[in-house]
């Protein structure tokens, strides 16, 4: 059994580290802020069906006098079904493999020896696993596809890596490329995507403002019209809009926020990155040459993208404890979880 850090990386002698609390470690790129992206809707425990109330059909018609003929009218409605999936996160960690590292500081003696769940060690192991499942969260939401397959398969995912992290449901970007292959004017095509290598993959600045008007301009007017609508992209689309406006007025772009930072605009809607998408597409979404779709941008409102789980707190209970019949410290944490577009026809997406 490997240990969960890599501890061979690093060397000390005893007078130099006592507790494993002193190592320092990468940072980790901070996740966004997940509920600016997603509305959260708890209780999903089975095939759940949620009604949504339209808009009503015509009326009014010229008078007709006597024996008038009542007019037909109906109010549309439409549903969404729920198809919650089991994910689970089971971590083991054995004494003897820190025995041989710096780590071994961490330990108790005795009969103590093998639980570790107190540890240095351990709070390092849990600092970074709480990183790991903000990005597990935005993999599962996002870019799960049930249908995964790596390159070697014809499929997108980065060979040697396990499709078994990308395929427990169908998320948003998937359900996204399918609403705009049925109904194109909701897609605007980032040419760069289509580079046949990483260098020619890279977003040309001067592009990338016809990119966003197009993508403002494609949205369905119940969207522009809502104060909360953002545009949520890459990393790489907010750095290269940004660098568009070389020589501008940049203050007139920015939006001084309740919190004192600043957010870029575009038309008068905030831009919104996510560098997390970033880091996944160019960790996973490469197939030796070029990776797929670096760029995306999607305009629309939280409001339209839903995630359903079975509790509010599914992803922060984390259960930890030391099992003395096969003496390994233990992490489990499981929920149930799916992502829907909760009107197909409330985005656009840039890609």
């Amino acid at each position: 059994m490997a240990q969960v850090i890599d501890m061979s990386q690093f060397t000390f002698n005893v007078e130099q580290i006592r507790s494993v609390s002193e190592l320092l470690f990468d940072e980790v790129v901070n996740s966004p802020e997940i509920n600016r992206l997603l509305t959260f809707y708890p209780g999903i425990v089975f095939k759940k069906e949620i009604g949504f109330i339209g808009k009503g059909g015509l009326v009014g018609v010229a008078g007709q006098g006597c024996d008038p003929e009542p007019q037909d009218w109906q109010i549309n409605t439409r549903k969404v079904t729920w198809e919650p999936a089991d994910w689970e996160i089971l971590l083991h960690m054995c004494y003897k493999d820190l025995e041989t590292s710096a780590a071994v500081y961490s330990l108790e003696t005795g009969i103590r020896r093998p639980d570790f769940t107190e540890s240095d060690y351990m709070n390092i192991v849990l600092r970074v696993l709480r990183e790991a499942v903000k990005e597990f969260m935005v993999r599962l939401f996002w870019f799960s596809d049930t249908d995964a397959a790596n390159v070697s398969g014809s499929g997108e995912i980065k060979n040697g890596v396990d499709v078994k992290y990308f395929n427990i449901i169908d998320g948003l970007f998937k359900q996204m490329m399918e609403q705009v292959t049925a109904n194109a004017s909701q897609r605007v095509t980032i040419t760069e995507n289509a580079g046949a290598s990483y260098a020619a993959q890279a977003l040309d600045p001067a592009n990338v403002q016809d990119y966003l008007s197009q993508l403002v301009y494609a949205a369905d007017l119940v969207v522009r019209s809502k104060q909360d609508a953002k545009i949520f992209c890459t990393q790489s689309v907010y750095d290269a809009y940004k660098q568009s406006l070389t020589g501008t007025a940049l203050e007139t772009m920015y939006r001084n926020m309740v919190d004192g930072q600043n957010a870029l605009r575009f038309d008068g809607y905030e831009l919104v990155a996510v560098p997390m998408w970033d880091e996944i597409i160019r960790s996973y979404f490469d197939n030796g040459t070029k990776w797929v779709n670096p760029h995306r941008a999607v305009f629309t409102t939280r409001d339209f993208l839903a995630a359903g789980v079975d509790a509010e707190d599914s992803f922060e209970d984390m259960r930890i404890w030391y099992d003395q019949n096969d003496r390994k410290v233990k992490v489990e944490m499981m929920g149930l979880a799916d992502a829907k577009l909760l009107d197909p026809a409330k985005f656009s997406i840039a890609i």
